[in-house]
């Protein structure tokens, strides 16, 4: 008996000590009385709660699915499994929980928002617009709902749609966190820099010091070309967190900014000391080693950006760009064939694969690809340029004069479209032409690791 009584204090110290934010000692508490008494549902449900709190999701589900096994009907501890399921991209086991739920009570509204977000992440998401409404016909107004399918919408590129939801969720919930954050990085999607800066330092003022939201402004700050209200987030955010990776890859692209290449090269390495997989760190300074002739160890370090993130389309276009730069155009062309691979509908990309045969001398190769990058979007106006370029080189002046005309009219302020468009028809052009292909480059936020990479060759 005596046994029974000390697990039930441990139960009300672990209370305790949640409610001070001490979560492992709580959980110690929880796991120690469950170990006396593993039939108390209650005990189960809040270890996965205080495992919750310390973001050790898999275990959460322990706990939780300790709870169901005791009681299955239990509708809250299946609601937490299947929000932990989700999080460890356990999906179909997450919407097998929230299912058993609306059998259980059909008018539980967090069954259907919380399944929102497990369609979006399995990538389906007209089933996630469909919970989305069977939540607003219980409950109209529910912040979280409008929060989560925001996040299905923005993650298929509707940046608008997903600004009106999130903004829906501060109409409702005007402090509800990450909202403000989520609005910024739309407007950022959509190069509105200012409403960007904006709502990221609204998210400040309601967050407080919060790293993640202080990186994202300060890298606004910086596209904004505000390089010392950038500093200052940037040290804050290593100030307070000198392990932060993500801190000292920004400070490296400041000090690039400032062209202070030495700053630059030491941050980058600090950043890869952090995390050797950071991504994009290792094709930065492998840029700056390859202009201060450091080409060996510059190709180490684009080796080893491809090998962990071969799969990633963002970082194989920075490596194919750096390599183009950097004159290496047969492994620029391999790792852009390979990105389009990846995204045939990436009209970037099939432009840069473009650029890398032309510069091979490879013109037909290229005109098929500028072709192709012009089908994706007819308003591309430096593939419209490339392609004039090429033409002249096959001696075709007509459609060269086709294609730049064309570009005169979609930019009509390009000093080099105006260049090129005057000087059509003069002989000898051509060595000269090389130097005027470009790449096209795009914003690079995503710093996700990806695995199983191929060598550089």
């Amino acid at each position: 008996m005596s046994e029974w009584i000390d697990a039930s204090s441990r139960v009300e110290r672990a209370q305790k000590l949640y409610q001070q934010g001490r979560w492992v000692e709580a959980a110690a508490e929880l796991r120690a009385a469950i170990e006396v008494n593993p039939c108390n549902a209650s005990w189960f449900y809040n270890l996965g709660l205080t495992l919750e709190a310390l973001e050790d999701f898999s275990a959460a589900c322990d706990a939780f699915q300790g709870a169901t096994d005791i009681d299955s009907d239990d509708i809250e501890a299946l609601n937490r499994l299947g929000v932990n399921l989700t999080r460890i991209g356990r999906y179909a086991e997450s919407l097998e929980c929230f299912e058993k739920i609306e059998k259980l009570d059909p008018t539980y509204e967090p069954s259907y928002c919380n399944r929102v977000v497990t369609y979006s992440e399995f990538g389906q998401h007209d089933e996630a617009e469909l919970m989305f409404y069977m939540a607003q016909h219980i409950k109209e107004d529910c912040p979280l709902c409008f929060f989560n399918i925001g996040s299905s919408l923005y993650s298929r590129g509707q940046y608008d749609r997903a600004i009106d939801c999130w903004k829906q969720t501060l109409r409702i919930d005007p402090v509800h966190r990450q909202a403000h954050a989520h609005i910024g990085d739309a407007y950022w999607a959509k190069g509105d820099l200012e409403n960007a800066k904006k709502y990221y330092q609204l998210e400040v003022e309601i967050v407080g010091d919060d790293d993640e939201t202080n990186l994202d402004l300060g890298e606004v700050l910086l596209e904004l070309g505000e390089l010392e209200e950038a500093e200052k987030k940037f040290s804050s955010v290593i100030k307070k967190s000198p392990d932060n990776a993500a801190g000292f890859f920004c400070m490296g692209e400041l000090a690039e900014k400032r062209k202070d290449l030495n700053t630059a090269e030491c941050c980058y390495r600090k950043t890869l000391q952090l995390d050797a997989k950071y991504r994009g760190a290792h094709a930065k300074l492998a840029k700056i080693l390859f202009h201060t002739g450091h080409k060996s160890e510059g190709m180490e370090h684009l080796q080893y950006e491809l090998g962990v993130n071969s799969k990633d389309p963002m970082a194989l276009q920075d490596i194919g760009e750096l390599l183009i730069e950097a004159q290496m155009t047969d492994k620029a062309h391999k790792v852009l064939s390979q990105l389009v691979e990846l995204n045939p509908r990436d009209a970037h990309a099939r432009h840069n694969l473009a650029v890398s045969c032309f510069l091979m001398d490879n013109m037909d190769e290229g005109i098929a690809h500028c072709r192709k990058a012009l089908k994706i979007n007819p308003h591309y106006s430096l593939a419209l340029y490339n392609l004039s370029l090429a033409y002249m080189q096959k001696g075709q002046l007509s459609r060269a004069k086709r294609y730049i005309t064309r570009a005169v009219k979609m930019s009509p302020g390009d000093e080099n479209i105006q260049r090129l468009s005057k000087r059509l028809g003069v002989e000898g052009f051509w060595p000269k032409i090389k130097a005027q292909l470009v790449p096209r480059r795009k914003r690079n936020r995503n710093h996700s690791h990806q695995q199983d990479g191929k060598d550089l060759s």
